[in-house]
């Protein structure tokens, strides 16, 4: 798994580890990870370009004694410059995976003389792959990685004496390659690895990565073509801001199937963070208060997932490339596109703004009952009139408080993913009249965008509770990257242990289709990784909805997309939904729901 990201920091005593290598903010499975590859190989200084977890998140001992003894006895730079031969070649994680296994053979063969427990330890590895096979059919598990799985079976069978599988000539050339034994010495190895792979998979020592499709709209295409076209057709793990769409890869580094381990680079884990923090700006958090929020919330389908809270400030302690100056030219231009639109339709905004005000504060002078407070006039009240002679208080009158405060918040998180390219302007006018009129009827507001790149789930504040005029930021919203909603809903839960009353309301925009290029990782019960997309996401951010309800707090939703989705969106939100066919509709819509949240307070 790759190690998380964040500022490196020293184990404390506590840890139980060693403080000479400083490392991110590992979880405490991480470290007990670390732990193993440092008995393995002896050093406590070694920090490992990669951990071995099983796909309950548990550390996988036998594959982090393997990590630790290809460091022992081929040292750091020989396997560090073997797999940086292939880093960002479209076929990376098939290399990555095969490469364990040959590098696997060779130091069990070096190190059994030395630990014979190590071959209990590799049997008991072997039989827990295929425990995991009986749950599908080999045909399920075929279709997943068919050359991957084909050469990891042959391996752990052989550990077994077992009958090997049924392989082509070829599957068969390139297992016997790979198993390579002890007698070699480390460039013996990786230069075996290098023949397999040119021989069988015709690598030529060159990284390879699919170059993307890069299509750009035009104002008058881009809604009608963002429409037309699929989800994997207008997003991209590389961020692009405006009225165009991008085919790409979706970046995901798939976890071994025999190994169950989830494998990348900590090179690749820092370039992804950067990148993300240049793109959205500085995290709200420090790097250790953000890896235990991560620690709370990247669990089950969400494991290997990342956070990044944001108000979209600028890092004042990184450099700023030419690609980050562009992204924020970009992000600057439509912020500009946003509020030249409302000028444009401002009339009519405007007339929306202060019907919406009306309908509101009606709402609460109809239902809230106002507070009863102390005072020098008004109905006397018999249980303080003790007060005045005793103490002498005058305040021994009730009167009623026509300014109370409401007793609830309200949180509006807009999808900012590339579904909504075709409609910015619209959303930014539309959340800028709702917050604009929650905030003049006395309600605090708070006003989210959410997205998802290259593993992360980025939420960032446009505008906050008690920030005076701070609508305004709501039109520095723009639609890129992915939506990983039932991670977003966990971030919003972290969101509200800072909101100023005991009650809250959550409302989001959807078009009710997560859709995420971070794959879930597989798990005992489903022993492949599957894509966040379709159902799986649509039950996953039910559930979400459902823990939040079950904390007292309030969601509904804005639903906005196709008719398709209409039944998703009943799944998710239930009856607290309202389905709204143009989003100019959205301020409207979402005034209907805080209305009835008024009356539900009220009682």
């Amino acid at each position: 798994m790759l190690l998380p990201p964040g500022s490196r920091r020293s184990w404390t005593a506590a840890d139980c580890l060693p403080t000479d290598m400083e490392t991110s903010g590992y979880s405490a499975r991480q470290r007990r990870a670390i732990n193993q590859v440092w008995t393995a190989c002896g050093d406590y200084k070694f920090e490992p370009q990669f951990l071995a977890m099983q796909s309950d998140g548990q550390p996988d001992l036998y594959m982090n004694c393997v990590i630790g003894l290809v460091h022992k006895w081929f040292g750091d730079e020989l396997p560090k410059q073997l797999f940086a031969a292939w880093a960002g070649d479209a076929r990376q994680a098939v290399y990555d995976d095969l490469t364990w296994l040959a590098l696997e053979n060779a130091v069990y063969e070096k190190e059994l003389p030395k630990r014979p427990a190590l071959a209990a330890l590799r049997q008991a590895h072997a039989s827990a792959f295929f425990e995991s096979e009986y749950q599908l059919s080999r045909q399920e598990w075929m279709e997943k990685n068919q050359l991957v799985y084909a050469i990891q079976s042959a391996r752990w069978k052989t550990v077994l004496g077992q009958r090997l599988p049924v392989l082509t000539p070829w599957e068969k050339g390139l297992s016997e390659a790979l198993a390579c034994p002890g007698t070699m010495s480390g460039e013996e190895v990786a230069a075996a690895i290098r023949t397999a792979f040119q021989k069988y998979l015709r690598f030529d020592g060159t990284a390879h990565a699919k170059t993307p499709l890069t299509l750009h709209f035009g104002e008058r295409w881009a809604p009608l073509l963002t429409k037309l076209f699929t989800t994997e057709m207008v997003r991209t793990d590389d961020l692009a801001i405006g009225r165009s769409a991008a085919v790409g890869e979706n970046g995901m580094v798939r976890a071994s199937n025999a190994l169950r381990t989830h494998l990348r680079s900590n090179e690749r884990e820092t370039e992804d963070r950067d990148y993300v923090e240049r793109c959205f700006g500085r995290s709200l958090y420090a790097p250790k208060e953000l890896a235990m929020m991560e620690q709370r919330d990247c669990t089950g389908n969400h494991l290997g997932c990342h956070l990044w809270f944001t108000r979209g400030e600028p890092s004042p302690d990184k450099p700023v490339s030419a690609d980050a100056q562009r992204l924020f030219q970009q992000a600057e231009e439509q912020a500009k596109r946003n509020r030249a639109a409302y000028v444009k339709n401002s009339d009519l905004y405007q007339s929306a703004l202060l019907r919406l005000t009306e309908q509101i504060r009606n709402c609460m002078l109809i239902h809230q009952q106002p507070d009863a407070v102390s005072a020098r006039q008004g109905h006397l009240d018999s249980r303080r009139v003790w007060r005045l002679p005793v103490l002498g208080d005058d305040k021994v009158f009730l009167r009623s408080d026509e300014e109370s405060t409401p007793g609830f918040t309200v949180d509006l998180l807009l999808d900012g993913s590339a579904s909504r390219l075709h409609c910015q302007e619209t959303i930014a006018a539309q959340g800028y009249i709702l917050a604009k009129s929650l905030a003049d009827c006395g309600i605090p507001v708070r006003v989210s965008s959410f997205c998802s790149l290259r593993g992360y789930t980025v939420l960032r504040v446009l505008k906050d509770f008690g920030e005076k005029n701070g609508e305004r930021k709501i039109f520095d919203y723009f639609a890129a990257g992915w939506n990983r909603d039932g991670l977003a809903l966990r971030m919003a839960a972290e969101l509200l242990n800072t909101a100023p009353a005991d009650k809250h309301l959550l409302i989001l925009l959807t078009d009710a289709s997560p859709d995420d290029s971070h794959k879930i990782l597989p798990t005992g019960k489903v022993p492949l990784s599957r894509d966040y997309d379709g159902q799986v996401g649509v039950e996953d951010t039910a559930d979400e909805v459902r823990a939040l309800r079950r904390k007292g707090i309030r969601v509904a939703a804005v639903f906005m997309g196709e008719n398709a989705n209409v039944p998703n969106a009943r799944a998710i939100y239930g009856q607290d939904l309202a389905p709204i066919r143009r989003m100019d509709q959205l301020s409207a819509a979402a005034g209907r729901l805080i209305q009835t949240e008024i009356r539900e307070l009220s009682g």
